[in-house]
């Protein structure tokens, strides 16, 4: 029996022996660490060239994104135990042990040419072994070494280029006054807005005139005659009727001069402010000026000056205007400063318009709008225009006024009268006569 077993084992080691001879015939003798010790020296080049890209990468994504990854992995390469195949022949008892060993060597070995076999078709010995290098190598640490004089050059360089990305807002102007097209020494001055100016091709500094304003306001609408403001308008500062800025003129002779004009088929009355000045000499007066297309009437009040007067006043009409007229008092130059409110004689969309003698509400607001009101108000039937000034006060109950500055081509007109309806304070105007009569109100709430 044993002998039997005996001869069975050596039948196969045999058999095997002669396989693994067969594969090498083919194959050749493959010395691992031969190949190894070969490229050795061109894989540790080549692993110095990626260590240094990965240290300039791993720089450039720890100053971006600040945070520097780490990937620490480590592979325990086990050295295997050489195998050693025994050449003296062994004991009966051993045999069959050395059988199983051999067994184990040669199917090893041929799993190591069967990969070498499958990837030598491809690849040349040298590219071969890199990949067997990458598939067994462990993988290294990367680190930024600070000290490093290139990396410290690199990141001194990019921390420059971002903090000028940052500075410049991705590379465009931030500030308006630098701009080609901007003449910056006229804008950069008080009070100063951008208007284009064709000539040079620029925006330039003007004066603010206070139009304009984001689509107008929300409560106005465009009439023919103007705009239309339903509901209160305040105004810090003064209101003039017209745009213009205050009329002034100067005078060194005592001839009669025009201080002011306007188109008598629009308007049919007038109030003038007017300061004359001479030296130290003040004269202040009021004016209301009223016509009837063909004669023009006046009267001054509330005079105030400091020194003597230095001027008289009238109106009279010249072709299609009617003109303010001064005589000033001496030769000495005086300077004549007008300020102006006109009304329309009609076309007006909230005049009101009578046809009895029955008492007219001409105007109203609320008594939270104000305690007081001054009121230019124009009366005018056919050709004859009666105008008068009215200050009003109230106390939430009862209205108190008085009327003053009356001035009329003909007989008066009609009488005012104001009351409280509700919530509201009134104006009331009562006609003498049942014939057509127009009011026009010019209100200021105090």
């Amino acid at each position: 029996m044993a002998a039997d077993l005996k001869d069975f084992f050596s039948a196969i080691g045999k058999a095997k022996k002669e396989k693994v001879d067969e594969v090498r015939s083919l194959v050749g003798e493959i010395d691992i660490d031969s190949m190894f010790s070969q490229v050795k020296v061109s894989i540790e080049e080549d692993n110095k060239k990626k260590e240094e890209q990965k240290k300039q990468v791993a720089a450039l994504e720890s100053w971006l994104y600040k945070e520097v990854v780490v990937k620490e992995e480590e592979e325990i390469i086990e050295e295997s135990t050489p195998i050693v195949v025994p050449h003296e022949e062994l004991e009966e008892e051993d045999e069959v042990e050395e059988e199983v060993v051999e067994e184990e060597v040669v199917e090893e070995i041929e799993e190591i040419e069967e990969e070498v076999v499958v990837e030598v078709e491809d690849d040349n010995t040298v590219d071969q072994a890199l990949k067997i290098l990458e598939t067994i190598k462990s993988k290294e640490e990367i680190r930024e070494n600070v000290s490093d004089p290139e990396i410290i050059k690199i990141r001194r360089e990019l921390e420059y280029l971002k903090n000028l990305v940052n500075a410049q807002g991705g590379g465009g102007e931030v500030r308006l006054e630098f701009l080609d097209d901007v003449d910056r020494d006229s804008i950069k001055v008080d009070g100063k807005v951008l208007s284009y100016q064709a000539s040079t091709g620029k925006f330039i500094g003007v004066t603010n005139s206070g139009e304009g304003g984001g689509g107008g306001l929300s409560n106005a609408e465009t009439i023919s005659t103007g705009v239309k403001i339903t509901g209160d308008l305040v105004v810090t500062g003064e209101v003039l009727a017209s745009t213009e800025a205050p009329i002034v003129t100067t005078t060194t002779s005592t001839s009669q001069t025009a201080l002011d004009t306007f188109a008598h088929s629009t308007y049919a009355s007038a109030v003038y402010n007017i300061q004359a000045t001479s030296g130290s000499d003040v004269h202040l007066t009021t004016i209301n000026l009223i016509h009837d297309g063909s004669d023009a009437y006046i009267t001054e009040f509330a005079t105030l000056k400091i020194g003597s007067l230095l001027a008289s006043y009238s109106a009279d009409i010249s072709g299609l205007n009617l003109r303010i007229l001064a005589t000033p008092a001496s030769t000495n130059s005086t300077v004549f400063t007008l300020k102006r409110t006109l009304i329309r004689g009609s076309g007006n969309t909230d005049e009101v318009t009578t046809t009895s003698t029955t008492e007219t509400t001409i105007d109203e607001f609320s008594t939270s709008s104000g305690s007081s009101a001054v009121y230019i108000v124009q009366a005018k039937q056919g050709s004859n225009v009666h105008t008068a000034k009215i200050h009003l006060v109230h106390d939430g109950t009862t209205v108190s006024l008085t009327e003053f500055a009356k001035v009329k081509t003909g007989s008066s007109l009609g009488t005012f009268d104001a009351d409280i309806s509700g919530s509201n304070v009134r104006l009331r105007a009562t006609s003498t006569s049942a014939t057509s009569t127009t009011y026009n109100v010019n209100r200021t709430l105090l």
